[in-house]
């Protein structure tokens, strides 16, 4: 019995779209800025190996992710490609990272210590700079001499510095315009006192569709490389992206023609009365599904027609079929995508959840079928400019 048969829900992946994802970056930062590619997180629950295959048969020059497992799963695919690991590890596990080829990201002072220590050959590492987004990184108040300090310790070579300011409207725009210009005058302080680092990284996608510029040598594209922006109405540019994940859809496995003095749902979330069939599809809780905040109604597609979900169970959705003819078990079900003419997007998903595009992308975890759209890929060596680490 197929896969299919057994959990008829799946999403699907053009890789094709990835592509021109890929090209659309480099029209607008330019052919002399390398890319960095974010891998994280799955790929944004994309699938990490064959998206960092498609990256990699596209000569990025660098990927990157928290997840030591998801890079060792791309060594272990044959994927020679850099990798920067962001920041998610602990200073004792730096000699598993050097087994592995992985570039460690030095973020605070027992990090620095941690690959001072090590005596192999010369260890390329980056440096995080906290310019404000007051997650991980050195405050850049107090960067200059720590990387000053770090450069200079044997068996360190400081490849890369970046730094991470992630927005979302007008206000935050202006804000990360003004803590880019304090990076650049960071990296300029740094190469007159003869440090001049290879790779500076400020940009991500939010700055990449809003049309940010800097004098920065690569930048690290996330979402929009899957073709979603982070910032959202007339601020962002998202001309030239499309979305990799083109369609998440599922199949009815049980339909009750017998409802009419049913009122399906949760615990009395819902109180619709439902005046025809009901449709059963396995896409619950455990697959990243979620019930609709109060006030909202979340719909799936059957032939077009727009369905209300009734309730959210565990492994189940149950739908309301009142407006479609002649149901059958095995009809596909659109959670996202189109079916005649007719969209859900993911934005449509994430306000009926009252989450983010990111938070609706991880939530659909990897119990989903990956389809991958046929197409060819172009193989080839992957030229890099990052030292090798051992």
């Amino acid at each position: 019995m197929s896969s299919a048969a057994k959990h008829p829900t799946w999403m699907e992946i053009d890789l094709d779209a990835l592509d021109g994802n890929i090209r659309e970056v480099q029209k607008r930062v330019g052919p002399a800025v390398k890319i960095i590619a974010s891998v994280k997180a799955n790929a944004y629950g994309h699938g990490v190996i064959p998206v960092a295959q498609r990256l990699a048969a596209a000569h990025i020059e660098m990927l990157a992710t928290g997840s030591f497992n998801d890079a060792i799963a791309l060594r272990e695919a044959g994927i020679n490609t850099p990798i920067l690991m962001f920041g998610a590890m602990l200073p004792s596990a730096i000699q598993e990272f050097l087994q592995f080829r992985l570039t460690p990201t030095v973020h605070n002072k027992e990090m620095a210590e941690a690959v001072a220590a090590q005596t192999q050959m010369p260890l390329g590492v980056f440096i995080k700079v906290d310019c404000g987004f007051g997650r991980l990184g050195i405050p850049i108040r107090k960067a200059h001499r720590f990387v000053l300090d770090l450069a200079r310790r044997s068996h360190v070579e400081v490849v890369g510095l970046y730094t991470h300011l992630p927005f979302f409207d007008e206000a935050s725009y202006v804000w990360a315009q003004e803590r880019i210009a304090k990076f650049e005058d960071l990296v300029t302080a740094l190469a007159g006192d003869g440090l001049t680092i290879p790779i500076t990284q400020a940009r991500a996608s939010a700055a990449i569709v809003t049309g940010i510029k800097d004098h920065c040598t690569a930048v690290s594209p996330g979402g929009i490389l899957y073709g979603h922006s982070p910032v959202a109405g007339s601020l962002s540019d998202t001309s030239g992206f499309r979305p990799v994940m083109t369609s998440l859809c599922s199949r009815l496995i049980h339909i009750s023609h017998d409802a009419n003095d049913r009122t399906p749902g949760y615990e009395g979330i819902y109180a619709t009365r439902v005046k025809g069939a009901t449709g059963v599809v396995p896409f619950g809780r455990s697959d990243g599904n979620r019930v609709a905040v109060p006030g909202k109604l979340a719909y799936m597609l059957l032939h077009g027609v727009k369905v209300p979900v009734l309730g959210v169970s565990l492994e189940h959705s149950v739908l309301d079929l009142s407006a479609v003819n002649n149901p059958k078990i095995g009809d596909e079900v659109v959670i996202l995508g189109s079916s005649d003419g007719v969209e859900i997007t993911l934005e449509q998903i994430a306000a009926w959840w009252g989450v983010g595009l990111n938070d609706v992308l991880m939530a659909i975890n990897d119990r989903i079928r990956q389809k991958f759209l046929p197409s060819a890929l172009n193989e080839g060596p992957v030229p890099s400019v990052f030292p090798a680490t051992p």
